[in-house]
């Protein structure tokens, strides 16, 4: 069938969704009753409510629970999430994570993705926001969150997770950037590594900075000399990483040990390594996917229990949103997978 028949061919028109006036008179009750048998069971009796509800199961009638809230000035039940990237497998888990606390009291997570624009998560924050979200986990792409004090002022609340925001006192879980990249350092200095490569996101990344800050101390701390040591920033994608882990282990004079930033350049580093047979030493600063299978190292910088830290920290703040009482909780990084950790014979 060509194009042009296609266009021919009328849809049908969609079944119209049953109206609480439907249910009333399945019911034989009124729109008011049927409306106070739905929302505040205790008001009509027993066979009444039984009626409306055996007629709204017949119709499949489900009550539009966040109008319902707008007009009577509610927050609903829905926390909303702002991350930079959905592709990037430590904000799913991070997402699992807050998903599975938040379950536990009766709250929905809604996922948003500013794809790492300031402008785009500005446009989403207030978006969810006029859906009344009763709080938000946010994991900053923006430059300036001074704008939020007043909402949090309407009741709103906010905790922000991975990097603490601009211009805006909040509540903050992050993971202890330099003392993670000191511990990795430490980690291959121990299996004999004198020439270093740090591999890192772009600079303008707050997490990335820090991480690069704390690699630059601490290979003075452990007496490595800064010249034999190299910092490669701007990696952004697997494959990115992939190339300058290549064009790291090809080299005439190649570094003897690797730290990676985070979890996508892991993944590209580690398929490198693999398929060149490179005896690089390698640790990860960030849990990921087949960590184990391809033989690397990581801190326990677990994006599932940062995920349950930041939803417990929202709900404290839902308690008391506009108390000035805030709070910035620093994770500690130990190394794990400990039967990678021996040094090598």
């Amino acid at each position: 069938m060509g194009l042009e028949k296609v266009a021919d061919v009328q849809s049908p028109a969609p079944t119209p969704h049953p109206t609480l006036a439907d249910v009333a008179a399945i019911a034989g009750v009124s729109v008011k009753t049927a409306s106070r048998a739905l929302n505040d069971l205790n008001s009509v009796s027993a066979a009444t409510l039984e009626r409306v509800k055996k007629a709204a199961d017949i119709l499949g009638y489900r009550s539009n629970r966040i109008a319902r809230e707008l007009r009577i000035g509610a927050l609903s039940n829905l926390v909303g999430m702002v991350i930079p990237d959905l592709s990037n497998p430590f904000y799913a888990g991070m997402a699992s994570g807050v998903e599975e606390e938040l379950a536990k009291y009766g709250l929905d997570l809604i996922i948003a993705t500013a794809r790492g624009d300031g402008d785009r998560e500005k446009e989403l924050i207030g978006s969810l926001l006029e859906r009344r979200v009763r709080g938000l986990i946010i994991i900053p792409s923006g430059q300036d969150y001074s704008y939020l004090d007043s909402e949090r002022k309407r009741g709103f609340s906010f905790v922000f997770a991975d990097r603490p925001p601009a211009y805006l006192d909040a509540d903050v879980i992050v993971a202890d950037n330099k003392g993670g990249i000191a511990k990795c350092v430490e980690y291959l200095v121990a299996r004999g590594c004198t020439k270093l490569a740090l591999m890192a996101d772009n600079v303008d990344i707050w997490t990335a900075k820090e991480r690069i800050d704390g690699f630059k101390k601490a290979v003075t701390s452990f007496g490595l000399q800064a010249t034999d040591s190299k910092v490669i920033q701007g990696l952004h994608t697997v494959e990115e990483a992939e190339k300058a882990a290549r064009d790291l282990l090809l080299n005439q004079n190649p570094y003897d040990g690797f730290i990676l930033t985070n979890d996508l350049i892991a993944i590209g580093v580690g398929h490198t390594v693999s398929t060149l047979k490179s005896n690089v030493a390698v640790v990860s600063f960030e849990e990921f996917p087949f960590s184990k299978a391809m033989g690397i190292p990581t801190l326990n910088h677990d994006p599932k229990r940062l995920g349950f830290l930041t939803s417990q920290a929202l709900l404290k703040r839902m308690e008391n949103p506009m108390s000035k009482d805030y709070t910035t909780h620093i994770l500690d990084l130990e190394l794990t997978d400990k039967e990678l950790l021996r040094p090598q014979v």
